[in-house]
């Protein structure tokens, strides 16, 4: 078993550290549970990237953290022991189902593998939180078994926020080139500014009552609105930073009892419950909007790889392609058109513009072609035509086609390309 290396062992030290003694201190102490665990989060996304040599080295720094921070606490040794030991078999459990679906390459851009790690982090919250519940029960503690919401809850939005952060900052590279241009970064910084002024207008209540004239429940969803747009433009590193920062604000005031989700009379535990819920939901908008606007950029940039690839192979042949739309009676025009033809591609975008270029004597044998098309036939063999450029001279070339029929018969395309016949140049053999 080879350990992580130095650095990757102090940042997990210091992320999953920090996060467990600030949170343990912010528990419901009729259910035992803390009521905000990002902790948990930091371990999966850790366990997601990692290989499968450095698991018990993440999961022994994490219990040992875990069991350290309850007992500092106020926990018992036992009742720390069996927290850390359950939440480390819930967090084996997401990671292990995710490496059996997805392999080794983590991935929550594609919305089928996000929906696979949404998924697996709720059934794994619930059965979580189950099982805490009973192992607890049979240690004498006194617990309903409603409670198991309670952990289940800080769990699962912990694992949601840390997760991601820790999978798209993972193999975060300064690159030259490539990643985002300047516009994007600039109104990226917008959206993320806008971020935290509206989660800062929404949980603190001086800004709120500056401008709203106190706290506005109706608001609440103001900073989700900036999530997607920040998602559209940051993608998954900007999103997740931006839910962090979101998830650091709402929690530190909600906890000084400040807030929507602070009313009066309403426990903190109960108050946190709430805003854990709002948290989900920001996470997951966040996450959908990234894999979406992901999956949009994936099909462009594949787009126009076959674009390039497809203009490339026309202009090395010289040849140029056609497309014929029955329903408009239009014709779309690929390659080198001018170069070919000798007539840009608005002056033969109709089959009258194109026949008119076409030398008499070729237009009947050209009209029964296109009409047999039409019908869904293909032509036997290459049409031989003459054509006229704007440069007044004749072009002798080669037309081949056919129909695309659509599923309910009716021919919807016809495709085709148009080459330059060359004459056929003998070449004189040596006798043997």
């Amino acid at each position: 078993m080879r350990s992580p290396s130095l650095p990757r062992l102090i940042l997990f030290l210091l992320g999953y550290g920090l996060l467990a003694f600030a949170a343990i201190h912010i528990r419901d102490e009729v259910r035992l549970a803390a009521l905000i665990w990002p902790a948990a989060g930091i371990l999966l996304g850790t366990l997601m990237v990692a290989p499968y040599r450095n698991w018990p080295v993440w999961m022994l720094i994490a219990g040992t953290i875990h069991v350290v921070a309850g007992v500092v606490s106020g926990r018992t040794l036992g009742t720390a022991a069996l927290f850390a030991v359950i939440d480390l078999a819930y967090v084996f459990g997401i990671a292990r189902g995710w490496r059996w679906k997805c392999g080794a390459r983590c991935d929550l851009t594609q919305p089928a593998s996000l929906f696979w790690f949404l998924g697996t982090v709720i059934v794994g919250s619930l059965a979580g939180g189950a099982i805490l519940i009973l192992a607890l029960r049979f240690n004498g503690e006194q617990l309903r078994y409603t409670d198991w919401t309670t952990w289940a809850m800080s769990d699962g939005v912990g694992c949601l926020l840390g997760a991601p952060l820790v999978i798209a900052w993972s193999n975060f590279r300064v690159q030259r080139s490539g990643g985002i241009n300047g516009r994007q970064f600039a109104l990226g910084l917008l959206w993320f500014a806008a971020l935290l002024v509206s989660g800062v207008a929404v949980f603190n209540p001086g800004a709120a009552a500056l401008l709203f004239g106190g706290v506005q429940y109706s608001l609440t969803y103001l900073p989700l609105f900036f999530v997607v747009l920040l998602a559209l433009v940051w993608d998954q590193r900007g999103t997740t930073l931006g839910l962090i920062m979101l998830a650091a604000l709402s929690s530190v005031h909600t906890v000084q009892g400040d807030g929507p989700f602070a009313f009066p009379g309403e426990t903190l535990a109960d108050s946190l419950t709430d805003l854990q819920a709002y948290l989900g939901a920001a996470t997951v908008f966040g996450l959908v909007a990234v894999a979406l606007n992901t999956s949009r950029q994936r099909a462009l940039r594949e787009a126009a790889a076959w674009r390039l690839r497809y203009e490339g192979a026309l202009l090395a042949s010289q040849q140029v392609a056609f497309e014929f739309d029955p329903a408009t009676g239009r014709i779309a025009w690929g390659g080198p058109i001018t170069e070919v033809l000798g007539v840009p591609p608005a002056s033969i975008a109709t089959v009258p513009d194109f026949v008119a270029r076409v030398h008499e004597d070729d237009r009947a044998p050209l009209h029964a072609a296109f009409q047999k098309r039409r019908r869904g036939e293909v032509s036997d063999t290459g049409l031989r035509l003459r054509f006229r450029g704007d440069d007044g001279r004749e072009r002798d070339l080669v037309e081949t086609g056919a129909p695309i029929v659509d599923f309910d018969g009716e021919v919807y395309r016809i495709e085709g390309m148009l080459r330059r016949e060359t004459p056929q140049v003998a070449v004189a053999r040596e006798p043997a």
